[in-house]
């Protein structure tokens, strides 16, 4: 079940949408203001490898937590 992000080009909010499949399409509508002028936006989502947060085999090459530079995972949260 795909999640897709959007946000409204009225009132700049953000939300969630699921999809019973990638090739689903319905009429969205603003959570807060209802209007239909809408985008998506890229989703930034989050994986493991395996094991913890913490787990080296899980941090990108930076020795981070993906995006990030923190040497460790604990000044992500």
């Amino acid at each position: 079940m795909p999640i897709y992000e959007f946000e409204c080009n009225q009132c700049n909010t953000k939300f969630d949408e699921y999809f019973r499949s990638a090739r689903e399409r319905k009429k969205l509508f603003c959570p807060s203001c209802q209007s239909d002028h809408i985008h998506k936006i890229f989703s930034v989502f989050g994986m493991s490898v395996g094991g913890s947060v913490n787990d080296t085999a899980s941090q990108g090459s930076s020795g981070g937590c993906g995006s990030c530079t923190a040497t460790t995972c604990t000044g992500c949260r």
